[in-house]
């Protein structure tokens, strides 16, 4: 009777070992490394003040490998960098972009969220009754921008401020922003996750005012998958991923982080 219950006891341990056993290997089956790319700016991308990688692109990136089960190596590259090395193949993913013709001739685009477009300005210049046509046209206003950015800024705005000589195009987001505090520009399109950055998180909102857009104009702001490395199962297999980070509240999540709190609504599940 003693061996039959031990050898009962055996069975059901071994049993159990292999079904850990598989259910390990299932969640860990995943052999590709993805390549994962993303601008080298904040809010996008930062190392805070306790050393650790933070950012909305990045964490967003991390939490599609992280549910895909794979691992992944970092890209950190300039935006026309990452347009050009996706064109060679040497990416996966790419985030976070808007639509770009240029772009998806080599990737597939995939929105994760739409956002506000705002043009932050001096209250010097403006007031809650202005209009962003309206700011364009002033001639007191020069407007600063990213080399090459359409992140906010439209093309036919970018000509039209640089054949009037009011466009003031800097290496990255940061010293946008420094230009506006110092007042060697007076405006600069934005973004929710920008302007709580670099003005509202330091306390620098005071001294200006953020213009809304026409809610027509809302910024789409998404991912960017390789058509030629990535299979159109596993490019599926992604875009499932974004959907369910959106609607099972993870995107609003890491948002929190990123936003004021008026704001989160833009990231909230879609049919809330």
């Amino acid at each position: 009777m003693l061996n039959l219950l031990l050898s009962v006891l055996f069975i059901l341990f071994t049993s159990q070992t292999v079904l850990a056993q598989d259910s390990i290997l299932q969640r860990n089956t995943c052999e590709k490394r993805y390549v994962i790319s993303f601008q080298g700016d904040a809010p996008g991308f930062f190392v805070d003040k306790n050393n650790k990688k933070s950012g909305t692109a990045y964490e967003l990136l991390l939490e599609i490998i992280r549910r895909l089960g794979c691992k992944s190596t970092e890209q950190v590259n300039s935006y026309l960098t990452a347009r050009e090395n996706m064109s060679r193949n040497k990416i996966d993913i790419y985030a976070l972009g808007t639509p770009d013709d240029k772009f998806e001739k080599s990737a597939e685009f995939v929105e994760m969220y739409r956002i506000p477009r705002t043009l932050v300005i001096s209250k010097k210049l403006a007031d809650k009754n202005s209009t962003i046509d309206s700011i364009l046209n002033n001639p007191q206003v020069n407007i600063g921008n990213v080399i090459e950015g359409r992140l906010f800024i439209k093309e036919t705005e970018q000509a039209e401020l640089r054949a009037k000589h009011r466009l003031r195009e800097y290496p990255g987001p940061e010293l946008v922003f420094k230009a506006l505090l110092d007042g060697r520009i007076q405006a600069t399109f934005s973004s929710p996750a920008f302007t709580y950055y670099f003005l509202t998180r330091e306390n620098k909102m005071k001294k200006f005012i953020s213009i809304p857009d026409r809610e027509e104009e809302a910024i789409i702001s998404g991912f960017h998958l390789s058509r030629k490395r990535l299979s159109e199962q596993e490019r599926t297999s992604i875009k499932k991923i974004i959907k369910e980070i959106r609607q099972d509240g993870t995107l609003a999540k890491i948002a929190t982080k990123y936003v004021n709190p008026e704001d989160l609504k833009y990231y909230q599940p879609e049919d809330q």
